[in-house]
């Protein structure tokens, strides 16, 4: 079960992090916003396999502490 969540299971697990975390995609996602080259795993049913933060859909805004640009795209 997702350490953040706790409402989906958590197969997504960081190998560089410090210690042992389990996180659901979107939450994995959300804990790394300000670690975009952390290596991360997804559990597939029978091992871990490699994943990345792109895949489980990350989006580094550069600007505005790493949030979206309030003024959005024009």
């Amino acid at each position: 079960i997702c350490e953040e969540c706790s409402q989906a299971e958590g197969c997504i697990r960081c190998m560089s992090c410090t210690g042992v975390h389990a996180w659901c995609g979107p939450c994995a996602v959300k804990a790394h916003k300000n670690l975009p080259f952390h290596k991360v795993q997804r559990w597939n049913g029978t091992h871990y396999e490699a994943t990345s933060l792109m895949e489980l859909g990350f989006l580094w805004h550069i600007g505005h502490g790493g949030l979206p640009c309030p003024r959005g795209p024009e």
